[in-house]
Protein backbone atom coordinates (compact mmCIF):
# COMPACT_ATOMS: atom_id res chain seq x y z
CA UNK A 1 0.00 0.00 0.00
CA UNK A 2 1.05 3.43 -0.50
CA UNK A 3 3.58 5.15 1.50
CA UNK A 4 3.03 1.61 3.70
CA UNK A 5 -0.21 3.38 4.66
CA UNK A 6 -2.53 -0.17 6.52
CA UNK A 7 -6.31 0.53 6.82
CA UNK A 8 -7.01 -0.27 10.56
CA UNK A 9 -9.34 -2.70 9.31
CA UNK A 10 -7.02 -4.92 7.57
CA UNK A 11 -5.00 -4.18 11.23
CA UNK A 12 -8.12 -5.48 13.10
CA UNK A 13 -8.66 -8.82 10.70
CA UNK A 14 -5.23 -9.74 10.91
CA UNK A 15 -5.25 -9.55 14.94
CA UNK A 16 -8.62 -10.98 14.77
CA UNK A 17 -7.41 -14.27 12.89
CA UNK A 18 -4.27 -14.29 15.27
CA UNK A 19 -6.32 -14.18 18.24
CA UNK A 20 -8.69 -17.14 17.11
CA UNK A 21 -5.61 -19.21 16.62
CA UNK A 22 -4.59 -18.45 19.37
CA UNK A 23 -7.59 -18.81 21.52
CA UNK A 24 -7.84 -22.56 20.14
CA UNK A 25 -4.45 -23.18 20.93
CA UNK A 26 -5.17 -21.90 24.28
CA UNK A 27 -8.38 -24.05 24.35
CA UNK A 28 -6.36 -27.60 23.64
CA UNK A 29 -3.00 -26.84 25.72
CA UNK A 30 -4.71 -25.32 28.88
CA UNK A 31 -2.15 -27.54 31.38
CA UNK A 32 0.95 -26.84 29.24
CA UNK A 33 -0.03 -22.92 29.25
CA UNK A 34 -0.09 -23.36 33.38
CA UNK A 35 3.34 -24.94 33.23
CA UNK A 36 4.89 -22.36 31.11
CA UNK A 37 2.89 -19.09 31.11
CA UNK A 38 6.03 -16.97 30.13
CA UNK A 39 6.76 -18.95 27.56
CA UNK A 40 3.23 -18.99 26.31
CA UNK A 41 3.01 -15.19 26.21
CA UNK A 42 6.97 -14.95 24.56
CA UNK A 43 5.23 -17.05 21.80
CA UNK A 44 2.21 -14.40 21.84
CA UNK A 45 4.81 -11.37 21.83
CA UNK A 46 6.92 -12.99 18.79
CA UNK A 47 3.49 -13.53 16.88
CA UNK A 48 2.31 -9.74 17.54
CA UNK A 49 5.89 -8.61 16.26
CA UNK A 50 5.77 -10.54 12.74
CA UNK A 51 2.17 -9.90 12.20
CA UNK A 52 2.97 -7.51 9.65
CA UNK A 53 0.94 -4.75 10.26
CA UNK A 54 1.83 -1.56 12.57
CA UNK A 55 -0.27 -1.96 15.36
CA UNK A 56 -0.96 0.98 18.31
CA UNK A 57 -0.11 0.93 21.61
CA UNK A 58 -3.71 0.59 23.14
CA UNK A 59 -4.41 -2.02 20.46
CA UNK A 60 -1.62 -4.26 21.20
CA UNK A 61 -2.29 -4.33 25.00
CA UNK A 62 -5.80 -5.09 24.54
CA UNK A 63 -4.73 -7.96 22.41
CA UNK A 64 -2.76 -8.61 25.62
CA UNK A 65 -5.59 -8.57 27.72
CA UNK A 66 -7.73 -10.63 25.86
CA UNK A 67 -5.13 -13.77 25.80
CA UNK A 68 -4.91 -13.14 28.95
CA UNK A 69 -8.78 -13.29 29.66
CA UNK A 70 -8.82 -16.62 28.01
CA UNK A 71 -6.43 -18.45 29.70
CA UNK A 72 -7.14 -17.56 32.99
CA UNK A 73 -10.29 -19.00 31.87
CA UNK A 74 -9.59 -22.69 31.20
CA UNK A 75 -7.06 -22.35 33.86
CA UNK A 76 -6.71 -25.28 36.76
CA UNK A 77 -4.52 -23.13 38.65
CA UNK A 78 -6.22 -19.85 38.47
CA UNK A 79 -7.35 -20.61 42.64
CA UNK A 80 -3.02 -20.94 43.32
CA UNK A 81 -3.26 -16.99 44.33
CA UNK A 82 0.97 -16.99 44.04
CA UNK A 83 0.61 -18.50 40.49
CA UNK A 84 -1.74 -16.08 39.34
CA UNK A 85 0.40 -12.89 40.71
CA UNK A 86 3.08 -13.97 39.10
CA UNK A 87 0.71 -14.47 36.03
CA UNK A 88 -0.53 -11.19 36.05
CA UNK A 89 2.68 -9.38 36.43
CA UNK A 90 4.17 -11.53 33.44
CA UNK A 91 1.33 -10.45 31.43
CA UNK A 92 1.92 -6.86 32.54
CA UNK A 93 5.60 -6.52 31.75
CA UNK A 94 4.83 -7.45 28.72
CA UNK A 95 2.41 -4.95 27.41
CA UNK A 96 3.74 -1.93 26.11
CA UNK A 97 2.62 0.63 28.36
CA UNK A 98 3.29 -1.31 31.37
CA UNK A 99 1.08 0.74 33.85
CA UNK A 100 -2.08 -0.41 31.64
CA UNK A 101 -2.77 -3.31 34.16
CA UNK A 102 -6.29 -2.84 34.40
CA UNK A 103 -7.17 -5.72 32.05
CA UNK A 104 -5.44 -8.30 33.16
CA UNK A 105 -6.21 -7.56 36.95
CA UNK A 106 -10.10 -7.92 35.97
CA UNK A 107 -9.37 -10.96 33.82
CA UNK A 108 -8.11 -12.51 36.97
CA UNK A 109 -10.82 -11.11 39.55
CA UNK A 110 -13.51 -12.53 37.18
CA UNK A 111 -11.85 -15.52 36.93
CA UNK A 112 -11.94 -15.75 41.02
CA UNK A 113 -15.42 -14.62 41.10
CA UNK A 114 -16.97 -17.60 39.09
CA UNK A 115 -14.37 -19.98 41.68
CA UNK A 116 -16.71 -18.94 44.36
CA UNK A 117 -13.46 -16.51 45.63
CA UNK A 118 -15.24 -13.50 45.90
CA UNK A 119 -12.59 -12.25 48.99
CA UNK A 120 -9.56 -13.17 46.53
CA UNK A 121 -10.98 -11.16 43.43
CA UNK A 122 -11.48 -8.00 45.71
CA UNK A 123 -8.04 -7.64 45.79
CA UNK A 124 -7.78 -7.29 42.04
CA UNK A 125 -10.81 -5.26 41.73
CA UNK A 126 -10.11 -2.29 43.89
CA UNK A 127 -8.12 -0.50 42.65
CA UNK A 128 -10.46 -0.10 39.67
CA UNK A 129 -13.61 0.22 41.49
CA UNK A 130 -14.43 3.68 41.46
CA UNK A 131 -13.52 4.23 37.66
CA UNK A 132 -16.21 1.66 36.10
CA UNK A 133 -19.77 1.26 37.18
CA UNK A 134 -19.53 -2.24 36.09
CA UNK A 135 -16.31 -3.02 38.17
CA UNK A 136 -18.08 -1.04 40.97
CA UNK A 137 -20.79 -3.23 40.97
CA UNK A 138 -19.07 -6.09 40.41
CA UNK A 139 -16.78 -5.36 43.98
CA UNK A 140 -19.75 -4.90 45.76
CA UNK A 141 -21.37 -8.09 44.20
CA UNK A 142 -18.34 -10.41 46.12
CA UNK A 143 -19.18 -8.55 49.39
CA UNK A 144 -22.63 -9.40 48.93
CA UNK A 145 -21.50 -12.63 48.32
CA UNK A 146 -19.51 -13.41 50.94
CA UNK A 147 -22.78 -12.10 52.71
CA UNK A 148 -25.41 -14.21 50.99
CA UNK A 149 -23.24 -17.59 49.99
CA UNK A 150 -20.41 -17.36 52.39
CA UNK A 151 -16.92 -18.76 51.23
CA UNK A 152 -14.35 -21.44 51.83
CA UNK A 153 -11.70 -19.15 51.33
CA UNK A 154 -8.73 -17.88 53.64
CA UNK A 155 -9.73 -14.75 55.61
CA UNK A 156 -13.55 -15.09 55.72
CA UNK A 157 -15.08 -15.38 58.89
CA UNK A 158 -18.92 -16.25 59.24
CA UNK A 159 -18.88 -13.94 62.03
CA UNK A 160 -18.77 -11.18 59.33
CA UNK A 161 -21.68 -12.10 57.63
CA UNK A 162 -24.10 -8.91 58.22
CA UNK A 163 -20.61 -6.77 57.80
CA UNK A 164 -20.11 -7.89 54.33
CA UNK A 165 -23.82 -6.92 53.96
CA UNK A 166 -23.12 -3.61 55.39
CA UNK A 167 -19.86 -3.63 53.19
CA UNK A 168 -22.10 -4.05 49.63
CA UNK A 169 -24.35 -1.53 50.77
CA UNK A 170 -21.77 1.02 51.63
CA UNK A 171 -19.75 0.29 48.25
CA UNK A 172 -22.75 1.14 45.99
CA UNK A 173 -23.60 4.12 47.60
CA UNK A 174 -20.29 5.62 47.35
CA UNK A 175 -20.50 4.65 43.79
CA UNK A 176 -23.98 6.33 43.05
CA UNK A 177 -22.39 9.26 44.40
CA UNK A 178 -19.15 9.11 42.00
CA UNK A 179 -21.45 7.96 39.29
CA UNK A 180 -18.41 6.69 36.40
CA UNK A 181 -19.67 5.73 33.14
CA UNK A 182 -20.04 2.17 31.23
CA UNK A 183 -17.21 0.36 29.37
CA UNK A 184 -14.11 2.64 30.93
CA UNK A 185 -12.51 -0.46 31.66
CA UNK A 186 -14.73 -3.49 30.67
CA UNK A 187 -13.93 -3.95 27.15
CA UNK A 188 -13.46 -6.72 24.37
CA UNK A 189 -14.02 -10.35 26.27
CA UNK A 190 -14.63 -8.63 29.60
CA UNK A 191 -17.45 -6.79 27.83
CA UNK A 192 -18.67 -9.69 26.06
CA UNK A 193 -18.81 -12.41 28.96
CA UNK A 194 -22.31 -12.90 29.74
CA UNK A 195 -21.68 -14.57 33.39
CA UNK A 196 -20.95 -11.21 34.71
CA UNK A 197 -24.55 -9.40 33.75
CA UNK A 198 -25.82 -11.32 36.75
CA UNK A 199 -23.69 -9.10 39.45
CA UNK A 200 -24.14 -6.07 37.56
CA UNK A 201 -28.02 -6.51 38.09
CA UNK A 202 -27.83 -7.90 41.05
CA UNK A 203 -26.08 -4.88 42.42
CA UNK A 204 -28.01 -2.73 40.57
CA UNK A 205 -31.66 -3.60 41.46
CA UNK A 206 -30.14 -3.62 45.22
CA UNK A 207 -29.20 -0.41 44.93
CA UNK A 208 -32.36 0.89 43.81
CA UNK A 209 -34.07 -0.40 46.84
CA UNK A 210 -31.27 0.76 49.20
CA UNK A 211 -30.61 4.30 47.90
CA UNK A 212 -33.91 4.96 45.97
CA UNK A 213 -33.72 9.03 45.86
CA UNK A 214 -30.19 7.99 43.58
CA UNK A 215 -31.60 8.10 40.10
CA UNK A 216 -27.70 7.14 38.66
CA UNK A 217 -28.48 4.01 39.46
CA UNK A 218 -31.67 3.48 37.06
CA UNK A 219 -29.94 5.93 34.46
CA UNK A 220 -26.38 3.20 34.42
CA UNK A 221 -29.50 0.66 34.45
CA UNK A 222 -31.49 1.69 30.90
CA UNK A 223 -28.13 2.69 29.52
CA UNK A 224 -26.73 -1.38 30.12
CA UNK A 225 -30.07 -2.54 29.22
CA UNK A 226 -30.53 -0.64 25.58
CA UNK A 227 -26.78 -2.38 24.74
CA UNK A 228 -27.69 -5.60 25.85
CA UNK A 229 -31.13 -5.35 24.21
CA UNK A 230 -32.42 -6.29 27.66
CA UNK A 231 -36.36 -5.73 27.72
CA UNK A 232 -37.04 -7.14 30.70
CA UNK A 233 -35.03 -5.16 32.85
CA UNK A 234 -35.26 -2.09 31.01
CA UNK A 235 -39.02 -2.44 31.85
CA UNK A 236 -38.31 -2.77 35.57
CA UNK A 237 -35.82 0.13 35.00
CA UNK A 238 -38.17 2.33 33.59
CA UNK A 239 -41.01 1.57 35.89
CA UNK A 240 -39.69 2.17 39.01
CA UNK A 241 -37.96 5.21 37.26
CA UNK A 242 -41.61 6.46 36.36
CA UNK A 243 -42.76 5.69 39.70
CA UNK A 244 -40.41 7.68 41.77
CA UNK A 245 -39.33 10.61 39.69
CA UNK A 246 -42.65 11.20 37.98
CA UNK A 247 -41.57 14.66 36.68
CA UNK A 248 -38.49 13.41 34.96
CA UNK A 249 -38.50 14.02 31.54
CA UNK A 250 -35.44 11.23 30.88
CA UNK A 251 -37.81 7.99 32.01
CA UNK A 252 -41.04 9.16 29.97
CA UNK A 253 -38.19 9.54 26.71
CA UNK A 254 -37.17 6.27 27.61
CA UNK A 255 -40.46 4.25 27.96
CA UNK A 256 -41.73 6.04 24.96
CA UNK A 257 -39.09 5.26 23.13
CA UNK A 258 -39.17 1.43 23.68
CA UNK A 259 -43.15 1.31 23.22
CA UNK A 260 -42.78 3.33 19.72
CA UNK A 261 -40.37 0.62 18.95
CA UNK A 262 -42.18 -2.12 20.06
CA UNK A 263 -44.48 -1.36 17.61
CA UNK A 264 -47.11 0.14 20.43
CA UNK A 265 -48.49 3.25 19.08
CA UNK A 266 -51.64 3.35 21.16
CA UNK A 267 -49.23 3.00 24.55
CA UNK A 268 -46.85 5.72 22.99
CA UNK A 269 -49.75 7.99 22.53
CA UNK A 270 -51.22 7.63 26.28
CA UNK A 271 -47.62 8.20 27.15
CA UNK A 272 -47.37 11.57 25.13
CA UNK A 273 -50.21 12.50 26.34
CA UNK A 274 -49.18 12.13 29.97
CA UNK A 275 -46.30 14.24 28.94
CA UNK A 276 -48.22 17.15 27.10
CA UNK A 277 -50.17 17.40 30.95
CA UNK A 278 -46.70 17.30 32.65
CA UNK A 279 -44.89 19.70 30.65
CA UNK A 280 -47.79 21.78 28.40
CA UNK A 281 -44.71 24.08 27.44
CA UNK A 282 -42.21 21.80 26.01
CA UNK A 283 -41.95 20.80 22.37
CA UNK A 284 -40.36 17.40 23.25
CA UNK A 285 -43.43 15.25 24.36
CA UNK A 286 -45.21 17.29 20.49
CA UNK A 287 -42.53 16.64 18.51
CA UNK A 288 -43.26 12.60 20.00
CA UNK A 289 -46.78 12.84 18.90
CA UNK A 290 -45.68 14.14 15.67
CA UNK A 291 -43.48 11.05 14.62
CA UNK A 292 -45.97 8.71 15.72
CA UNK A 293 -48.48 10.19 14.05
CA UNK A 294 -46.74 9.35 10.97
CA UNK A 295 -47.52 5.69 11.12
CA UNK A 296 -51.62 6.70 12.49
CA UNK A 297 -54.80 7.04 10.51
CA UNK A 298 -56.83 9.94 10.98
CA UNK A 299 -56.26 13.04 11.99
CA UNK A 300 -53.91 12.32 14.84
CA UNK A 301 -50.95 14.75 13.00
CA UNK A 302 -53.08 17.67 11.72
CA UNK A 303 -53.58 18.27 15.65
CA UNK A 304 -50.90 17.51 16.83
CA UNK A 305 -49.06 19.70 14.08
CA UNK A 306 -51.79 22.62 15.00
CA UNK A 307 -49.75 22.33 18.40
CA UNK A 308 -46.34 22.49 17.47
CA UNK A 309 -47.64 26.01 15.29
CA UNK A 310 -48.89 27.22 18.20
CA UNK A 311 -46.28 26.64 20.55
CA UNK A 312 -44.01 28.11 17.58
CA UNK A 313 -42.27 25.41 17.12
CA UNK A 314 -38.91 25.67 14.56
CA UNK A 315 -40.07 26.33 11.10
CA UNK A 316 -37.59 24.51 9.60
CA UNK A 317 -38.31 21.22 11.79
CA UNK A 318 -41.79 21.52 10.94
CA UNK A 319 -41.01 21.99 7.04
CA UNK A 320 -38.82 18.42 7.76
CA UNK A 321 -42.10 16.91 9.51
CA UNK A 322 -44.11 17.41 6.52
CA UNK A 323 -41.91 16.04 3.88
CA UNK A 324 -41.57 13.02 5.99
CA UNK A 325 -45.50 13.27 6.02
CA UNK A 326 -45.54 13.09 2.31
CA UNK A 327 -42.88 10.62 1.99
CA UNK A 328 -43.69 8.05 4.27
CA UNK A 329 -47.66 8.06 2.35
CA UNK A 330 -46.23 7.73 -0.94
CA UNK A 331 -47.39 11.42 -2.05
CA UNK A 332 -43.77 11.91 -3.72
CA UNK A 333 -44.25 15.18 -5.58
CA UNK A 334 -45.97 16.94 -2.30
CA UNK A 335 -42.92 15.71 -0.60
CA UNK A 336 -40.80 17.42 -3.80
CA UNK A 337 -42.36 20.72 -3.04
CA UNK A 338 -41.94 20.83 0.84
CA UNK A 339 -37.88 20.00 -0.07
CA UNK A 340 -38.23 22.78 -2.23
CA UNK A 341 -39.81 24.99 -0.07
CA UNK A 342 -37.43 24.02 3.08
CA UNK A 343 -34.66 24.58 0.61
CA UNK A 344 -35.56 28.42 -0.15
CA UNK A 345 -36.37 29.40 3.11
CA UNK A 346 -33.41 28.02 5.07
CA UNK A 347 -30.60 28.24 2.66
CA UNK A 348 -28.25 27.32 5.88
CA UNK A 349 -29.49 24.04 5.99
CA UNK A 350 -29.63 23.26 2.14
CA UNK A 351 -26.49 20.56 2.52
CA UNK A 352 -29.28 18.61 4.15
CA UNK A 353 -31.89 19.20 1.81
CA UNK A 354 -30.03 18.27 -1.07
CA UNK A 355 -28.75 15.48 0.31
CA UNK A 356 -32.43 13.68 0.90
CA UNK A 357 -33.29 14.61 -2.61
CA UNK A 358 -29.99 13.22 -4.10
CA UNK A 359 -30.50 9.92 -1.89
CA UNK A 360 -34.12 9.28 -2.73
CA UNK A 361 -34.54 10.77 -6.06
CA UNK A 362 -34.31 7.56 -8.19
CA UNK A 363 -35.62 5.01 -5.54
CA UNK A 364 -39.01 3.80 -6.09
CA UNK A 365 -42.04 4.28 -4.19
CA UNK A 366 -41.85 0.35 -2.96
CA UNK A 367 -38.27 0.15 -2.59
CA UNK A 368 -38.09 -1.64 1.07
CA UNK A 369 -36.59 0.06 3.88
CA UNK A 370 -36.40 3.83 2.52
CA UNK A 371 -38.93 4.61 3.97
CA UNK A 372 -37.29 3.83 7.61
CA UNK A 373 -34.15 5.29 6.34
CA UNK A 374 -35.65 8.72 5.65
CA UNK A 375 -37.53 8.59 8.89
CA UNK A 376 -34.53 7.80 10.72
CA UNK A 377 -32.29 10.60 9.21
CA UNK A 378 -34.91 13.21 9.79
CA UNK A 379 -35.83 12.03 13.22
CA UNK A 380 -32.38 12.31 13.95
CA UNK A 381 -32.01 15.73 12.39
CA UNK A 382 -35.16 17.54 13.96
CA UNK A 383 -34.49 15.83 17.18
CA UNK A 384 -30.95 17.60 17.43
CA UNK A 385 -32.82 20.67 15.81
CA UNK A 386 -34.95 20.89 19.30
CA UNK A 387 -32.28 19.49 21.43
CA UNK A 388 -34.16 16.55 22.30
CA UNK A 389 -31.87 14.01 23.93
CA UNK A 390 -30.96 11.19 22.47
CA UNK A 391 -32.95 7.30 23.31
Amino acid sequence: MADGFVPEVVVSNRLEKAKAEIFSYIESNAEAIDENFAIFFGNVITILDRAGVPITDAVYDEFIDAIVFRVFEVSKRAGDMKYLNRACELACGMKRRKERKAGVHLAAAVKLMKMGMPLAATVFLQPYRKHDAAVGCWYAYCYYALYKEGSAEPGYSAAERWNYLKAARQYMEELGQLRPGLQRLVRGELEQDTWLAEPFWVMIFLATEWIPDNRWFLEIGIARSKQEKNDVALVKMLQIGLIRFPDDMLFYREAYHLKFEQGDLADAMGLIRDLIQRFPDDFEPIYYGLRTALYLPGEEFNVFRKTAERLKMPGHVLCLIDYAYAFLRGKRGQAALCLDEFHRKYPSLNYYSDMLRFVTADIPPTEKGVNAAVFTSVDHFCKKMLKIGDA
